[in-house]
């Protein structure tokens, strides 16, 4: 086994198939990865009582191959796949089925695929030859050369014979997936794939699933929800060797399992799973105005009364009554309720430098913008120091350099939860060196706010409880622009930096507080349990700050334990005054 991190690993769940497994380890044999680039196989066993282990033990000589088997209870391939994501080494995690014959360039395309893709990325690999009641299964296996698959691969396109049954799909939509609503309803395991660590992070697949259908649509939901994109790749090609099955059979498990998600999340495009074919829903969700673009004619499609947004329909669209954490069309901000947009928070956050927004408030950002929220952030410094200041590295990258690449990061973090590109300003103050420059940051943070009159909510750092300096002059620099320009928003104080911070990061930039303030606070603590996807993807896109970024460096910016605490919060607090009350109350949402 090479002891070498691989580039990623092949998941291949499998039950009594040894033959077909054979098959797919023979096209992993044939991979050809770019220079550098090696990968590992697992192969998570439902059970089996065949010669799977033998099978997998002869392949030992060729490959970088585990596997594990866990007791056969019955249909359990959602815990399988869920083995094989704990055991995976790999950044990236490529899913394949028993009985898939990759194409040799298929490994390389879908790391490519991530590779080029800007954040957070689930790749959905082209198939061929799959059939649904083994049709054609004979014709197929006649014609398939397994000693040179690949030729069978080129014949097959060539003759445009046995395409991927989404082909239609395709056709209908367009191959940008990443444009329209519900790409995850493409996104199946047989050939596909998405990082690890996101795989990880949203939970993995939902082990309720025990039967046939439906536990990789449910998973790719939660990538998207994540802010995952997702993308087609035809270069990253399978072919599914056929196999006896029973439609019928499947379909009627099937049938449970999409009753199942669509109570699951609840949302209208998760109900709308269970009677319409996957090729439809689109469709549905554009005539219904749910979903950006006009339903399409193509095909046989046509869009039906039914499909018109009606009284009976707007309401199913909006979220459940007294559940203002309830996730609208998909549990983010793909929401297209216009009428409840009209009414809904306008919201600054006021951020010291790119990574605050996130750790402070990512999981209430992504909640506000899900609810239809206009939310815009201010970054105060162009966190040009991190390195420097905090590490002693000085090149490599340089600050100059960190200026750019923080300011991408944050642009990326913010669409992560939702928030759009045009909605976030920079004005780059030198990173540790706010308060010299605080008479042109006052008059910057005053046109702001005079643009912005109507906002209705502020998240800024609190301009007593926050050590860092930067920090408490951006939050004292807002509440005072506020008093001078009369406006009256609720402000949410938030605090990042304390004494266990400074600890953690071994870095202190103190400023001492104006004064000890006079007003009577309170503590309230929101559960973002629904939104702690968005936010621990926009925290990763701060890559800088949390990974080994510089060749120099032997930890993180934001270290490990304090990383950890960010990962696991379950709330966010903020402090918010009142005239009155009891100082120092904790609240709990909905408490």
């Amino acid at each position: 086994m090479t002891t070498s991190q691989p580039a990623c690993t092949v998941v291949v769940p499998t039950y009594n198939r040894a033959g077909l497994l054979r098959h797919t380890l023979e096209s992993l044999c044939r991979q050809r990865l770019a220079a550098g680039d090696t990968f590992e196989v697992v192969v998570a066993d439902d059970g089996s009582t065949d010669d799977t282990e033998d099978t997998v033990t002869g392949y030992r000589d060729r490959l970088d191959v585990r596997c594990f088997r866990q007791e056969d209870e019955g249909y359990r391939v959602a815990k399988a796949r869920n083995v094989g994501i704990e055991h995976a080494r790999g950044d990236i995690t490529v899913f394949v089925d028993s009985g898939v014959i990759l194409h040799s360039g298929a490994l390389a395309a879908h790391l490519a695929a991530h590779r080029e893709t800007d954040g957070p990325t689930a790749v959905i690999g082209y198939v061929l030859c799959f059939n649904e009641g083994n049709e054609d299964g004979q014709e197929i296996l006649d014609a398939l050369d397994f000693e040179d698959p690949d030729a069978s691969f080129a014949r097959f396109a060539a003759e445009g014979r046995w395409p991927d049954i989404r082909e239609d799909y395709y056709e209908r939509y367009g191959e940008e997936l990443d444009r329209l609503t519900a790409p995850w309803l493409m996104w199946w395991t047989c050939n596909a794939s998405a990082a690890t660590a996101l795989l990880r992070e949203t939970g993995g697949f939902d082990e309720a699933y025990r039967s046939w259908g439906a536990e990789d649509v449910d998973l790719g939901y939660r990538l998207r929800t994540a802010g995952a994109r997702f993308v087609l790749r035809r270069d990253a090609t399978a072919l599914h060797v056929p196999h006896p099955k029973s439609y019928e059979a499947n379909m009627r498990s099937a049938a449970r399992n999409y009753r199942y998600f669509a109570a699951k999340f609840n949302t209208p495009v998760a109900r709308l799973v269970p009677d319409n074919h996957f090729h439809e829903i689109e469709d549905i969700l554009r005539s219904r105005g749910l979903a950006d673009g006009e339903a399409t004619d193509r095909l046989g499609s046509v869009v039906r009364a039914i499909d018109h947004m009606d009284a009976e329909a707007a309401a199913c669209a909006t979220p459940p009554e007294g559940d203002p954490m309830a996730p609208p069309l998909l549990g983010m901000w793909t929401w297209k309720d216009r009428e409840a947009r009209r009414e809904a928070p306008r919201v600054l956050v006021f951020s010291p430098h790119p990574d605050d927004e996130v750790i402070a408030c990512g999981g209430t950002t992504s909640r506000l913008v899900a609810e239809g929220a206009q939310v815009g952030v201010v970054f105060a410094t162009d966190g040009a120091m991190s390195h420097s200041a905090v590490l002693d590295i000085h090149k490599d990258p340089t600050p100059e350099e960190l200026i750019q690449i923080r300011r991408q990061e944050a642009l990326t973090a913010g669409k992560a939860m939702g928030v759009r590109e045009e909605s976030v300003r920079f004005l780059d103050y030198p990173d540790t060196r706010l308060a010299d420059h605080l008479p042109q940051f006052r008059r910057d943070v005053l046109e702001i706010l005079r643009e912005h009159r109507t906002v209705t909510q502020v998240y800024l750092p609190h301009e007593i409880r926050e050590l860092n300096a930067d920090h408490r002059l951006t939050g004292e620099t807002v509440v005072s622009c506020l008093a001078e320009l009369g406006m009256d928003p609720d402000i949410y104080r938030y605090v990042v930096w304390d004494e266990r911070t400074e600890e953690e990061f071994g870095f202190v930039n103190r400023k001492p507080a104006d004064g000890p303030g006079s007003a009577t606070e309170r503590l309230v603590s929101y559960d973002i349990s629904a939104y702690v996807p968005q936010k621990h993807a926009a925290f990763r896109e701060h890559r800088t700050q949390v990974e080994l970024y510089a060749p120099g460096q032997t930890r993180p910016v934001v270290p490990w334990p304090f990383q950890e605490r960010v990962f696991a919060a379950r709330t966010e607090e903020f402090w918010i005054t009142e005239p009155g009350g009891d100082a120092d109350r904790r609240t709990v949402d909905g408490e």
